[in-house]
């Protein structure tokens, strides 16, 4: 038995629409391109309320996986990601009050 696959951005192929716009696949791809940083955004946007619903909320990695559709690896890893993106934030915060604000 196979699992049903559904992209919830985009619910057509870059194929079916370049097949039913009669232009090229690669010019589809161009058109339904996300620019990089709302995509990065996105991402980040995603592994904060990953570590939310986990840390914040007190969901169990199956409870926080079941949530979002993904593996417990995935959601383990976001959260991980997020965690080191926060700790990263408060490192750069910390240092810009002890030393100011750069020169140059």
């Amino acid at each position: 038995m196979t699992a049903l696959v559904t992209n919830k951005k985009r619910p057509v192929t870059a194929k079916e629409a370049a097949r039913r716009l009669g232009i090229s696949e690669r010019t589809v791809r161009k058109i339904a391109a996300q620019p990089r940083a709302e995509y990065l955004r996105e991402q980040f946007e995603e592994r904060e309320k990953i570590r939310a619903y986990k840390y914040d909320e007190g969901h169990t990695w199956e409870q926080t996986a079941a949530h979002w559709g993904v593996t417990v690896g995935a959601v383990k890893q976001r959260a991980w990601r997020a965690r080191r993106e926060r700790a990263a934030e408060r490192e750069e915060a910390e240092r810009r009050t002890t030393i100011g604000e750069p020169l140059f």
